[in-house]
């Protein structure tokens, strides 16, 4: 009897006991008394990891007493949450995540991110001043921060020099201190370059307007698109400047013969082609539309390509300077573990330390503002890039902003290949977008 009362009372110390162990282990599940931080990341090319990697030992470095594993992710197309989806349901999601930030929306929409705005409250609320504002406001959803800004980008127009004189062209006309020019104008220009073989194939083009960054966003954003209508909460693609954006798709399509167009670029840019292989920097296209990026594909591929750059096409003469900007961020899914050590790592990386160790190894552009003005760190003709970020937009942080993109693709190529109106394409973009966009009104942008 003795036994029994002695092994009852043993038997419920140790329950007591395991259960203790457990709730202190539950109650530092989710703090910064962990040393190992969980980092994934989609950005996951040659350079980009090391450039991840050195982040990580200077910040390691600063804080001893904390390790960041980094796990590369395969890179999902926009949007596609599958792996966060699963790590997330699952119980096993990173502590911090690198995402495309136009994703961050869509990804706070269904439950997937940590509403950050508390750890930005706790540090003192003023966090977001030092961003970019349109790259602070692309990772927030319904006027929440849920991702920290990394990198930005911007786009405008590369011309080959040798090419325009051949055509009889002074390349001076593209010269940014004259403004940008319209895109008529530029169009104009481009014809004159154009050169066929024998059997009528192109072997010489201006310009693709809408090959590179020459696509819908750009050119929508460019023509003043609206994206959505917070008042009504509808999607807009029909609204003027899709519309407009859409009949140059078409006019193009034919002037210069889509079908054409797509034998020129099987032939001077084949699928899977090496990266030394465009038409751009093998002397085969005049103009092209770009990002910054392209700077340290032309170093490493092209070096002797005799290049300038300027500002993107504008539909009126006398339109200010325009661009946009993309990015990633870093975002805190859902059930992360290590917050604490986590929003210390985030705040790190996409802080100055790190964004001038991502900036100089990339030759991305930062979101951190100070850094835009450092002529160390902005050397060449990334200051071109860096001095546009005035006049840069960014596509609206909507919670179907992936889905919008995937529907105005299958309209832009449906232009293109002339099988649809341009009425009937944006119809049905907004026809497939609206239902989707009702489950989150009322919704504000702002």
């Amino acid at each position: 009897m003795v036994v029994q009362r002695y092994m009852l009372k043993a038997g419920t110390s140790f329950l007591l006991l395991l259960l203790f162990s457990v709730a202190i282990s539950a109650c530092g599940f989710g703090q910064s008394d962990s040393h190992e931080v969980v980092f994934w990341t989609s950005v996951n090319d040659d350079i980009d990891i090391s450039a991840e990697n050195q982040i990580v030992a200077a910040f390691e470095k600063e804080n001893p007493d904390l390790h960041v594993r980094i796990v590369s992710k395969p890179s999902p197309s926009t949007g596609d949450a599958t792996a966060l989806i699963t790590s997330v349901r699952g119980g096993t999601p990173p502590d911090v995540y690198l995402v495309d930030r136009f994703t961050v929306s869509q990804y706070a929409a269904i439950g997937l991110l940590t509403d950050i705005q508390p750890f930005v409250k706790q540090d003192g609320g003023t966090l977001g001043n030092n961003y970019l504002p349109f790259a602070w406001k692309e990772a927030s959803y319904r006027g929440d921060a849920y991702g920290l800004p990394m990198d930005t980008d911007a786009r405008g127009m590369y011309y080959n020099k040798d090419l325009l004189q051949q055509a009889g062209i002074d390349p001076g006309i593209f010269d940014p201190s004259h403004g940008p020019m319209t895109v008529d104008e530029v169009m104009s220009i481009a014809k004159k370059m154009n050169k066929t073989d024998a059997k009528g194939n192109y072997t010489e083009l201006g310009l693709i307007p809408w090959s590179g960054q020459g696509f819908h966003a750009t050119w929508g954003l460019d023509f003043s698109a609206k994206f959505f209508n917070d008042k009504t909460c509808q999607v807009t693609p029909t609204e003027p400047g899709f519309e407009t954006t859409f009949k140059y798709f078409q006019q193009w399509s034919r002037e210069l013969d889509y079908n054409k167009v797509d034998t020129f670029l099987a032939t001077y840019q084949p699928p899977n082609a090496p990266p030394s292989q465009t038409p751009l920097f093998t002397g085969h296209l005049g103009m092209s539309i770009d990002g910054n990026w392209t700077l340290s594909s032309i170093q490493q591929y092209a070096p002797k390509l005799n290049y300038g750059i300027t500002y993107l096409p504008v539909l009126h003469k006398g339109d200010a300077p325009f661009t946009w900007s993309g990015g990633f961020s870093l975002v805190m899914p859902q059930g992360a573990h290590n917050t604490g050590a986590g929003w210390k790592f985030m705040k790190f990386m996409t802080g100055p330390e790190g964004q001038a160790i991502y900036t100089k190894v990339t030759s991305h552009l930062p979101t951190w503002q100070t850094l835009l003005q450092d002529d160390k760190l902005i050397q060449g003709n990334q200051r071109f890039f860096a001095g546009m970020m005035k006049f840069s937009e960014s596509r609206p942080p909507l919670p179907i902003g992936a889905q919008y993109s995937d529907a105005m693709d299958a309209a832009q190529s449906s232009i293109l290949l002339g099988t649809s109106t341009v009425d009937q394409a944006l119809q049905q973009v907004y026809q497939r977008l609206q239902p989707q966009m009702d489950q989150y009104c009322p919704f504000k942008l702002d």
